[in-house]
């Protein structure tokens, strides 16, 4: 949550006059990529030329990300248009969402909960840079320009259609298209609203993936290794993967861009103690506890105090606003990820 005015982010007292300035209808019940109806509208010329895709093992025929990893942390990628996707693995696992009660700049909404993910997950190793969005999009809507600097000002609609498109660009929801077609079909899921494989992460999703099994305030001894922020003079975003990475090999997952969560924005529930509750894939808030399109966004940005970017901390932004402090990564969920009971 940004306060300044500088980034025109909400403050929680704002939350529910802004949730009720549309309240959106026909809201599936995805735990991938969701997007209200009324988001979908789009604004942008998707490629739709045939593409140059290639795989990290060579294999035309197999899609590196249709089956799990084997470790944390491991790392596939293929190519498009000779731009890399590089990806790392997050396996199904437990982890503490929120922050304990001593930690420092803690806020009292960040009620601390077990979480379960049954689904392992294949996230983007660094936040979708400018030249992976022009693999779809030919316009750059970015405000600070550079080809490995992170796509800024998008919506929530806008990344819904990207993701969209790329699943079919590299034939993620169907045959894998390598300039000549191909009968072999990916077993895949997780597909969200946007109809493909590659949506946004569940806020749980993100936080256990940058967390990388840690639990203090960063994935890392100090922030200043991982991180740019609290640029208070409009120097904006730097190229990607600039600074360390996390334990599973993720960059940029504090500071740069704030990055958007598929979830609506909404309390973690709890119990009459006011203590978190246990929760298995959580999926945020449902449209009636926030209504509107106020949805979850995570990290800190380059021009956020510490605080802000620690892992727990907690964002929120109007999905159709589009500043140049808000980003994204997308995962892909392979069917054989799930854990074994």
């Amino acid at each position: 949550m940004k306060r300044s005015g500088k980034a025109g982010r909400f403050g929680r007292s704002a939350l529910l006059a802004a949730a009720f300035g549309g309240v959106c209808g026909n809201f599936g019940d995805f735990n991938f990529g969701t997007v209200c109806a009324n988001d979908v509208k789009s604004a942008k010329t998707v490629k739709t030329e045939e593409s140059a895709v290639s795989t990290n093992d060579g294999d035309l025929a197999a899609f590196p990300l249709a089956t799990p990893g084997e470790k944390a942390g491991e790392r596939r990628t293929f190519t498009v248009d000779g731009v890399e996707f590089a990806f790392r693995w997050a396996p199904p696992g437990r982890f503490w969402q929120g922050s304990p009660e001593t930690e420092e700049d803690r806020e009292y909404y960040e009620y601390r909960r077990e979480v379960e993910l049954t689904r392992g997950f294949w996230i983007l190793e660094t936040e979708t840079t400018q030249e992976m969005w022009n693999v779809v999009f030919d316009e750059n809507p970015s405000k600070f320009r550079g080809p490995k600097r992170p796509v800024d000002s998008v919506g929530i609609a806008e990344i819904a259609e990207f993701c969209a498109a790329l699943s079919e660009r590299v034939g993620a929801s169907g045959a894998l298209k390598t300039g000549e077609k191909s009968e072999k079909t990916l077993n895949l899921e997780g597909a969200g609203e946007s109809g493909g494989v590659f949506a946004l992460p569940t806020e749980a999703q993100w936080e256990y993936a940058a967390r990388a099994g840690t639990t203090g305030p960063y994935p890392a001894a100090t922030l200043e290794e991982i991180a740019w922020f609290g640029d208070e003079n409009d120097g904006g975003t730097r190229d990607v993967a600039t600074k360390k990475p996390n334990a599973w090999g993720l960059y940029d997952v504090c500071g740069n861009l704030w990055e958007w969560c598929a979830d609506r924005y909404g309390d973690y529930p709890r119990d009459e103690n006011g203590r978190g509750l246990p929760a298995t894939d959580p999926t945020g808030a449902t449209p009636e506890e926030c209504p509107g399109n106020i949805r979850v966004d995570r990290g800190g940005c380059w021009d956020s105090e510490a605080r802000e970017c620690r892992t727990a901390y907690r964002g929120f932004y109007d999905a159709d606003r589009k500043g140049p402090y808000v980003g994204f990564r997308f995962v892909c969920v392979p069917e054989s990820g799930k854990r074994d009971r």
